[in-house]
């Protein structure tokens, strides 16, 4: 059973991912996943292997967006079932501008990652992405 501890550790590990990708910190975002991570996108055909195409997928976006890509994360609850630990949460994806009251949304929905607990610490091993809006991705 999951314990209050392990509940906070989660809830870091979501924010970590948050700074490490939108501030390009790769080496630590390398640290937040097993090495067989995969991230699924519910209607779109791409899916994300292992830690180097997760890092990729923020450099990328990174890149696309000037490093101004922002993720917000909210209304997180952890479940653990039959041993399966998940971090449930909605989300927003934010273009930050390059100017005052020039953000935009650019994407919302809703996350559910497999978390496991490693000697390491907690790392996500599955993440799987549902997208309020329809569209496709190319990267």
């Amino acid at each position: 059973m999951i314990t209050l501890e392990d509940k906070y550790a989660i809830q870091e590990l979501v924010a970590r991912f948050a700074h490490c990708s939108d501030f390009g910190d790769w080496a630590g975002m390398e640290q937040l996943y097993v090495p067989e991570i995969v991230t699924e996108m519910e209607g779109i055909p791409i899916r994300y292997e292992g830690i180097a195409a997760q890092i990729e997928h923020a450099r990328e976006s990174e890149h696309q967006t000037g490093g101004k890509n922002r993720h917000l994360h909210f209304n997180l609850y952890i479940e653990e079932t039959n041993g399966e630990v998940r971090a449930n949460y909605m989300f927003l994806n934010v273009n930050a501008g390059a100017a005052p009251m020039a953000a935009k949304i650019v994407v919302s929905g809703r996350h559910h990652d497999t978390v496991v607990k490693t000697d390491a610490g907690w790392k996500f091993s599955h993440r799987r992405v549902i997208f309020d809006q329809s569209f496709e991705l190319n990267f």
